[in-house]
């Protein structure tokens, strides 16, 4: 539920977790071959770049999904938010990239944030079903008023 007692809605879960995992670790293979051109292993630094522009590709992908799908299926605002600034810190990462070293301090950080967001929808959004007709789609995080049976008599 969103701050308003409304329920979240996302379009096109499934993918939208799917895309969110593979930005998660594109960006932690970004990781993985920086620190090897950084030791001194020249022929890293083309994967790196290359890998770092096509990570660009999973959020514009879900972005451009939640529109096409906004009078269907819309996303709360609170997640169509999500997907913007999960694109723009993409790009504002590598554009810190391609910059070179001057620009690390932006780079490091914003990937970062990058590996954060897109797990959090990676996993949050992983346990929702797509909706049933007529039915918005659900956040995978808990319905505090939902609660199973053996919660109901944990808490009292």
């Amino acid at each position: 539920m969103d701050t308003h007692g409304r329920k979240r809605t996302v379009a096109a879960p499934r993918l939208t977790a799917a895309l969110g995992l593979l930005l998660a670790v594109g960006v932690l293979a970004q990781g993985l071959t920086a620190g090897a051109f950084l030791q001194g292993d020249g022929q890293w630094h083309p994967w790196h770049e290359a890998l770092g522009d096509a990570l660009v590709l999973p959020p514009l992908i879900s972005l451009v999904v939640a529109l096409a799908l906004f009078r269907r299926q819309p996303d709360t605002p609170s997640v169509l938010a999500t997907r913007i600034v999960l694109l723009a810190l993409v790009v504002i990462a590598i554009g810190a990239g391609h910059a070179g070293k001057s620009m690390l301090v932006v780079h490091i950080p914003t990937a970062i944030a990058v590996v954060g967001i897109a797990v959090r929808q990676a996993t949050g959004f992983a346990r929702i079903a797509e909706p049933q007709s007529g039915q918005p789609a659900r956040s995978g995080y808990p319905d505090p008023e939902e609660r199973s049976p053996s919660e109901t008599k944990r808490r009292g």
